[in-house]
């Protein structure tokens, strides 16, 4: 896989030295980020935060942060002076660098449904582990042991189960626990609007570590790179496979220095 990887990414770097634009895709929690007990600790590793805010300033790339979290938890924990684009809530938020927010529509019967999921939740006790976004209700359990683990899936499946019939609301697995969320908003319909706005002469990559990011693989697939950042591997559509934090940094690195020539 090492060898693969150093291939797909030596052609890529020599693609993004003469592309008219560049657009640099990132997943927050997982690639930049390790995973925490406490969300609102999950800081990016050491070094990220300094070249991302060399990439933004450069002017030379359309830097995209594309995450699970609502776009206000994301702010105080990416702690960027010039702040890139943001898309939040797997892509329902986005918030442009001048601070605009666009804003999208969920339909009222779902609201009503995730309200429902989250007065269950804190019903039975679960609403310290339950995250309450714009367009979702997540259920995070890690660091439960897995029986533990196996136990609280199917509860919560099957509370959540009929809040989804009749309505555009679907219950998705992502790595550490579950989340109902409005069909229509994910990390690959948010790569396509990025696709559907860059010229024909893009260099564009995704890089991402979970599930949810798989979404995003398959729809950059074939048209710029996709990158799975995780310590062990495991199947998945990316083009290649980077470990935090290392290969991280190193990557993001030469994104500056080959994208500034």
């Amino acid at each position: 896989m090492a060898d693969e990887t150093s291939w797909v990414l030596e052609n890529f770097w020599q693609q993004l030295q003469t592309a008219s634009q560049k657009v640099l895709l990132l997943d927050y929690d997982g690639t930049l980020a390790p995973f925490q007990l406490e969300r609102n600790k999950a800081f990016p590793y050491p070094g990220v935060r300094e070249i991302l805010e060399k990439i933004q300033a450069s002017g030379k790339t359309r830097l995209i942060i594309v995450s699970g979290r609502a776009v206000d938890d994301l702010l105080p924990l990416l702690g960027l002076k010039h702040l890139p684009e943001l898309w939040g809530s797997h892509g329902f938020e986005r918030q442009l660098p001048d601070g605009t927010r666009l804003a999208q529509e969920i339909d009222v019967n779902c609201l009503l449904n995730l309200e429902r999921a989250f007065d269950w939740m804190q019903e039975h006790g679960y609403e310290a582990d339950c995250e309450k976004k714009p367009s979702s209700i997540a259920f995070h359990w890690r660091g439960v042991e897995k029986s533990r683990r196996q136990q609280l899936e199917k509860t919560v499946r099957h509370a959540w189960s009929p809040l989804t019939k009749g309505v555009d609301l679907q219950i998705h697995s992502f790595d550490g626990g579950l989340e109902l969320r409005s069909v229509g908003f994910d990390k690959g319909e948010a790569v396509r609007q990025v696709l559907a706005e860059c010229s024909q002469n893009v260099s564009i990559a995704y890089l991402g570590d979970d599930l949810t990011d798989e979404d995003a693989f398959k729809i950059i697939k074939g048209k710029g790179l996709s990158v799975l950042v995780r310590e062990t591997y495991r199947n998945t559509l990316a083009d290649c496979w980077l470990r935090p934090p290392d290969d991280l940094v190193h990557f993001l690195q030469n994104w500056l220095s080959f994208s500034s020539k």
